[in-house]
């Protein structure tokens, strides 16, 4: 049984604000610890359910998606490291069995820690078919495309909701009770790594009840930004319509090709951020 383990860290037992969560911050080599053994957790779970390869996503955009240790990861798993990877689960395919999400975050609007979706810099939110999704969905709509079930996601009492509001048959794990986006009611790290332990073994010792996420087709995405001219700049990508201000939209069949073009529209957007520059 393969087993794909896709990380972020704001969903991190303890992991609260960025001063864990970034090189600058004060607090980012614990903030890398305790994401680390939160993987760890999720890494025993599977083999204890009679996982045979574990392989470790390693995510979250701050250091190059660098962040968790290697010397420190459980020695049987396996780890994809560093930022070249066009999307979270780039080197997903069929071979997997399962897919599990540790230490994710709501999607922008949720009042989870550090709630957003995939940039809070430009993007307000992200519609499929009609209904809103965050990365979760995405990863676990990545899954769906390889016929692979999304099992578990830890993080917030929000990355629950956001969870079940996708895959309700999935198992959730709360290590922490958001009080607004900046403070929570954490659970000690060691206890929620113990929940993350029983429910990942928990989930793959029930897969036969999991399902793959797939979707009517076509598959219709709107994206709102945050400003007009994010919004202007992302139209220029091909096959993307304008529908307001700051919307557009784009349809296809294809799941990938539906995730490369929301990429490339947000990183087109970025570009309309003003720059400051000096004589």
């Amino acid at each position: 049984m393969k087993v794909s383990i896709c990380t972020d860290m704001e969903g991190i037992s303890g992991i609260v604000d960025r001063n864990l969560l970034t090189p600058e911050g004060v607090d980012y080599e614990r903030g890398r610890r305790f994401m680390t053994e939160d993987i760890n957790a999720a890494i025993r779970g599977a083999f204890n359910a009679g996982a045979t390869e574990v392989i470790v996503s390693g995510g979250h955009g701050a250091n190059g998606a660098r962040n968790v240790l290697p010397e420190a990861l459980h020695p049987e798993a396996i780890l994809i490291s560093g930022h070249t990877r066009k999307f979270r689960l780039q080197s997903l395919d069929s071979s997997y069995d399962a897919v599990i999400q540790i230490g994710f975050h709501a999607r922008h609007g949720l009042q989870g820690i550090l709630d957003h979706t995939i940039t809070s810099r430009h993007v307000r939110e992200i519609h499929l078919n009609g209904r809103p999704i965050g990365e979760i969905g995405l990863n676990g709509l990545v899954a769906g495309y390889h016929g692979i079930p999304m099992i578990l996601a830890s993080g917030d009492q929000w990355v629950a909701q956001d969870t079940r509001e996708w895959f309700p048959w999935a198992k959730t794990v709360i290590v922490k009770y958001a009080i607004n986006r900046y403070a929570a009611k954490c659970l000690h790290p060691k206890r929620a790594q113990r929940l993350i332990e029983a429910e990942s073994e928990t989930a793959l010792r029930n897969l036969e009840k999991m399902q793959p996420l797939v979707l009517k087709k076509p598959l219709r995405a709107t994206l709102g930004f945050r400003l007009t001219t994010h919004a202007e700049a992302a139209e220029d990508a091909a096959g993307i319509e304008r529908i307001d201000s700051c919307t557009i939209s784009y349809t296809t069949d294809d799941v990938l090709d539906l995730l490369r073009t929301l990429r490339m529209a947000i990183r087109l957007g970025g570009t309309a951020e003003p720059r400051i520059t000096t004589a």
